[in-house]
């Protein structure tokens, strides 16, 4: 009985979805109260690997109770072997692994490795204040759970009894806890006081029982047999800017027998007497290096089981017994494949408003236009040290304090020159959006204005926004109300405008002497000797009154010449740090097509085309025009073709791969969403009609406002190989996940419209179920296969393949979720197709919680959130409803058996 109960399919979904809970539940417990509360709670926790071993056995179980070696599904047999060989491995590293860090200073050496966990060290000294010999234990404690322990420790063959008191939160002079502990020895005890000691420095002596004893909390220190002397470290910045471009340590290491040199940079490790060292941090005077120092005996076979589960992912996909392949099967033995899609239509229309056009205006407009597309090839640089196009800065900011592009008729271009060479002038136009009536009547403007003026939130000097924006910005973010929000808004283009106003963005000159790659604006302080910047003032007063007299008389030709006199300056005092021609003319390209944006409205609308025919044929019956059909496809084929070109475009610009920031991601989502479909076309057109409209829903979200779509320099610990293969991999799963919850949807739809009348419905749903299933099991394998390649990553940059931080241990939340997905059909009762398109709905929040929720609402290694978390958007209680609503909607007409 007990055989049967637990090695059955229903105590594997059990386990597995505990073991998604409490890694949940841990998430939020270290976002709250910190990492050594959730590793106390959880990470660390007996019954965590209790659960771990469970979960072990159960899968050993299944295999040879399923006898899948004798059904001959070898490639289903690898894979779960693959995971069996991970966990030993796992195990094996958290149980014998080491990890800690060494701090060095220029010419010193070190030998000492401080571990990362903490002990309670009790030592015992000679008269003369020597070290006889220490005991230590490890402890972790932390403000939720209160370790009480008593432990009896052999020193010399000598009894001392610990015991501990109390735990309890610090004073406000002090950042960490206490703990009260009593220590006994030879009938005589004391209580002493402890704060971590992470330095293990000045620890105090007493005497107890005639002895002298010390007790330390802190870190271990574990001596290495040899030691590691640093003879320089050397910090490089992106040009012009204070941001690290990498950073790394000239060692030698010192053996009994032999010394050699070594250089560790980020993603270049050293290996020595079985330990790594990982380029970690850095001392802020520049002067010392830290290390992440790991000794890992479980990494060979956990890299085993990573290999096996790549073969095993891959052979699934091929092998003929496997149900990939069935499904696939299933779908070509279909001669009549009926598809239905949910169309999203909307219409773009660009509105300016109609304003009465001040005379400088309309001669900006007038005479400026091709001599704006000359000022925006010029070089600049912005405050991360990036050179790019002037095109770029003027769309980006002239974009935020807008909202458009374009406004009474000007590109942004013209705006921005209008702003910099003509600041009083247009302090007076309204092109500031303003949308709360009780930040206008604050202001004194007229509530049914749009916008309003720079000169409005002045008066004389006062800045009338200064109590409104300190308020706000008291308020934690999930507190502030809409006024709130546009007063920090509105501050925000306000100073953006100042910016330009007084022209300190303006950073278009190099240093002559070369002796910084920093570019610098004429309305800063520049230190040039005085025939430079007499050179420089020379060059744009010539090009400011040649711009003016160009208004006049509408010749351009001197301020094009000028243009060209400073574009020469650039080349001829920073020729090594300036773009390629062909790099600043791609940049300009993507700004004016702005291909990712349009692209939205393209899947959309030629996915919800196809959706109207299909949905047509459905309800009547009745074939429509297979040429038409053939036309959409071309369409939706040729747009998957220019994004593809476009993110080839940004890979190129921005020197690595587009996919290093949230926007980015976006894009190739919506991308790997798109390619997703092409590759389900032959099977069936609804996976390629869906697809275009979740990469246009992609898309759109990409370019919401709180996702920054300007092309940026990488920090140090991105610059691998690694990034390009684990980011692509585990994006491109989103992708087809995505996919997967909007087929769910589209199911849940046609389980609604199942009548007697309709019988055709149900084919059309068991083809979607397939699609649905083949496609959660491509994004399994690639979010499996991304997350653990993730592992590989941190463990060759930083020394562990994985830590339970959020973003990773959200990645491994959703691989259980879906693999629950994926063996919901080994229990009869649900065993359908409603049950399948429900879970792959619901299953997809853990994709938008892996995300977007780890990023702006926990603490992590890759979270955008820093201090209070964001608001929850108002869009999401919405899909949350519409989620129910197709759920209970299709409920009452679900039954339905699977198709294999």
């Amino acid at each position: 009985m007990f055989r049967k109960i637990f090695f059955s399919f229903w105590m594997s979904l059990v386990l597995l979805s505990i073991y998604a809970i409490s890694c949940a539940i841990a998430t939020f417990i270290e976002n709250d109260f910190g990492t050594n509360a959730a590793k106390a709670m959880v990470y660390n926790a007996f019954w965590f690997d209790l659960l771990h071993l469970l979960l072990l056995i159960n899968l050993v179980g299944i295999i040879f109770i399923h006898k899948l070696f004798q059904r001959k599904k070898y490639a289903a047999l690898l894979l779960h072997c693959a995971f069996i060989v991970i966990l030993l491995g796992a195990g094996i590293t958290r149980y014998f692994g080491i990890e800690g860090g060494m701090h060095i200073r220029e010419g010193q050496s070190s030998n000492i490795v401080v571990t990362r966990d903490e002990f309670i060290t009790l030592l015992l000294y000679n008269d003369n204040g020597k070290v006889r010999e220490y005991q230590s234990f490890g402890v972790d404690f932390n403000p939720l759970l209160k370790n009480s322990f008593q432990k009896e420790i052999l020193i010399e063959n000598k009894k001392v009894d610990l015991k501990l008191l109390d735990y309890e939160k610090a004073s406000d002079a002090m950042s960490s806890p206490v703990i009260k502990m009593k220590i006994s020895f030879n009938g005589d005890s004391k209580e002493i006081l402890l704060v971590p000691n992470y330095n293990n420095e000045n620890v105090l002596p007493f005497r107890l029982g005639g002895e002298i004893f010390a007790l330390n909390w802190g870190p271990e220190e574990i001596t290495l047999p040899f030691s590691i002397d640093l003879k320089d470290f050397i910090l490089e910045r992106y040009a012009g800017s204070m941001s690290p471009s990498s950073y790394a340590s000239d060692i030698e290491v010192i053996d009994k027998d032999k010394s050699f040199e070594y250089k560790i940079f980020m993603n270049n490790v050293l290996d020595y007497g079985g330990y790594r060292f990982f380029q970690s941090s850095y001392d802020e005077d520049e002067k010392g290096t830290i290390f992440s120092v790991n000794k890992d005996p479980g990494k060979i076979p956990t890299y085993i089981g990573y290999a096996l589960l790549i073969c095993g992912f891959v052979w699934i996909l091929f092998d003929k017994r496997s149900r990939f392949i069935k499904l696939s099967n299933y779908l070509k033995n279909q001669k009549n494949l009926i598809l239905v899609i949910f169309c999203l239509f909307i219409a773009h229309t660009k509105v300016f408003a109609e304003w009465d056009s001040l005379k400088l205006v309309q001669s900006i407009k007038d005479n400026s236009s091709q001599h704006s597309l000359l000022f925006g090839s010029l070089l600049v640089q912005d405050f991360d040290g990036r050179i790019k196009p002037m095109d770029s800065v003027a769309m980006n900011y002239i974009h935020k304090i807008i909202k458009k592009n374009n406004f009474l008729g000007l590109n942004y271009n013209q705006i921005f020159l209008g702003m910099t060479m003509y600041p009083q002038n247009f302090q007076h136009i309204k092109m500031i959006s303003v949308k709360t009536p009780q930040l206008k009547e604050i202001l004194g403007v007229d509530k049914n204005e749009k916008y309003i003026a720079y000169n409005d939130v002045f008066d004389k000097e006062f800045y009338k926004l200064t109590n409104y924006v300190e308020e706000a910005n008291r308020k934690k973010p999930v507190l502030r109300n809409q006024f709130d929000k546009d007063i920090l808004s509105l501050d925000e283009k306000i100073n953006i405008a100042h910016y330009i106003y007084s022209g300190k963005i303006f950073r278009i000159f190099p240093d002559p002497s070369q002796k910084t790659y920093t570019w610098y604006s004429p309305a800063t302080s520049m230190p040039f000797e005085s025939k430079d910047i007499e050179n420089i003032q020379n060059l744009l007063l010539r090009y400011f009154f040649d711009f003016d007299q160009a208004l006049t008389n509408k010749d351009f030709s001197k301020a094009d010449e000028d243009i060209k006199k400073i574009k020469d300056f650039q080349k001829y005092y920073a020729q090594n740090l300036i773009p390629s021609k062909t790099k600043i003319n791609l940049e300009i390209f993507l700004n004016h097509y702005n291909i990712f944006n349009n692209l939205v409205f393209v899947y959309i609308c030629l996915g919800g085309m196809f959706f109207i025919l299909l949905f047509y044929e459905i309800l009547s019956l009745k074939k429509t025009s297979k040429w038409f059909k053939r036309v959409l496809f071309l369409l939706i084929s040729f747009s998957v073709i220019i994004h593809a070109l476009a993110l080839i475009i940004r890979w190129y610009i921005g020197d690595h791969a587009p996919w290093s920031n949230a926007y980015e991601s976006m894009v190739y989502i919506a991308f790997a969403c798109a390619f997703s479909g092409v590759i389900f076309y032959k099977k069936s057109p609804l996976a390629f009609c869906t697809a275009s409209i979740m990469a246009g829903i992609s898309l759109f979200v990409a370019h919401l406002g709180f996702m920054d779509p300007q092309i940026t320099n990488l920090v140090p610990v991105l610059k691998s190989y690694w990034l390009n293969i684990h980011v692509s991999i585990i994006t491109a799963s989103y992708g087809f996940l995505s996919l997967c919850f909007l087929l769910g949807i589209f199911t849940l739809l046609l389980f609604m419209l199942r009548n007697k009348k309709r019988k055709q419905v149900d084919q059309s749903i068991l083809n979607l179920h397939c699609i649905n299933e083949m496609a959660m099991i491509l994004g399994l394998a690639l979010l499996t296969i991304g997350n653990f390649l993730g592992g590989v990553w941190a463990n060759e940059s930083w020394g562990r393949y994985w830590g339970w931080d959020s973003k990773e241990t959200w990645a491994l939340i959703s691989i259980v979720v879906y693999t629950i997905i994926l063996h919901l059909r080994f229990i009869s009762v649900f065993n359908n197709p409603y049950v399948f398109a429900t879970a792959s709905v619901l299953g997809f929040y853990s994709i938008l919680m892996t995300y977007f929720g780890v990023n702006f609402y926990l603490s992590g290694l890759h979270s955008y959130a820093a201090g209070d978390p964001m608001p929850i958007p108002i869009f999401l209680y919405l899909f949350v409803f519409f989620t129910l609503f197709f759920i209970v909607g299709a409920f009452f007409k679900n039954k339905l058996k699977g198709p294999i």
